[in-house]
């Protein structure tokens, strides 16, 4: 008997010794590069242990409060050391590299997430936060719940493909495009539209001439965009957009600037409502033919 008690209370001084251990392995001091990124470790149930955040990232709300370390592509190594972390999550356009490699030279951690403009690498991009993070059961429940939104796209696919344009008004500049290879073209294909601007790569300044030209069924703005023209009122009056077809019309679908810059956990359900009002409103146009 007493063999067996000694024998337990090694075991417990064993596991003792083990747990603090582990816990230090566990990352305390985190800090997010990128919205996407940003959305994924708080998915993920990593939120408390974010200490910093750069601008590009908005959600969740609580991210607000945070200390900002810049731009994404123009990090300064300064004030990341000052934060001491012992993680950095960042995207894959993150950077300058110089500064990443002054950063990982200093002993601090960083892992980059593959390329979020496409929806298709997104659980991968869960998956290797999680492991950072040491939150691999979070991962798979997250994953599975990204998974349904995404299979539930295919039933709401319309039959005849209506053409979607997406435009953006950023600051006072000429309106942009979404050509080929950005989020908004890969958008456009999983709620089953055919993307206008598949002749041009990436995102393009249009002018109003091709804006007023353009015969799209609908136009995809940026919900930033709507709220910088005072609402669908403000839209419709904007010198440039308003000479568009679809806007005129009134036939323009929304999306968050998060996930225009990159697909994050709630880009996958935000998709999905995306193809719901597409197919909810192909339906009421073709009953009214």
């Amino acid at each position: 008997m007493r063999a067996i008690f000694g024998f337990s209370l090694a075991v417990v001084g064993f596991l003792g010794f083990c747990l603090p251990a582990l816990a230090e392995d566990t990352p305390q001091r985190v800090i997010t590069v990128g919205a996407p990124a940003t959305e994924i470790v708080f998915a993920l149930g990593a939120g408390d242990d974010v200490i910093a955040v750069d601008t590009t990232s908005t959600r969740p709300e609580t991210v607000s409060s945070l200390p900002k370390v810049g731009y994404m592509r123009q990090l300064a190594s300064e004030g990341i050391i000052s934060l001491k972390p012992d993680l950095i999550v960042a995207v894959e356009k993150a950077g300058p590299e110089p500064v990443l490699k002054e950063l990982s030279d200093l002993g601090i951690k960083i892992v980059t997430l593959p390329s979020l403009d496409q929806m298709e690498n997104l659980p991968d991009a869960i998956s290797i936060a999680a492991d950072a993070l040491g939150r691999q059961d979070e991962a798979a429940q997250l994953n599975a719940q990204i998974k349904s939104d995404i299979d539930g796209l295919s039933k709401l696919a319309t039959e005849n493909h209506p053409s979607i344009v997406f435009l953006m008004v950023v600051g006072h500049g000429k309106p942009l495009a979404a050509g080929n290879g950005t989020t908004a073209a890969e958008i456009i294909k999983l709620i089953g539209g055919r993307n206008s601007m598949d002749g041009v790569d990436g995102f393009k300044p249009v002018s109003s001439e091709i804006i007023a030209a353009d015969a799209s069924d609908y136009v995809l703005v940026t919900q930033s965009t709507i709220d910088q023209l005072g609402g669908m009122g403000g839209l419709k009056a904007h010198p440039v957009l308003g000479l568009n077809k679809a806007v005129a019309n009134g036939h323009v679908m929304t999306v968050s600037s998060s996930t225009i810059l990159g697909f994050g956990p709630s880009s996958a359900s935000e998709i999905r409502a995306l193809a719901t009002s597409l197919h909810q409103q192909s339906q009421q146009a073709h009953l009214g033919q």
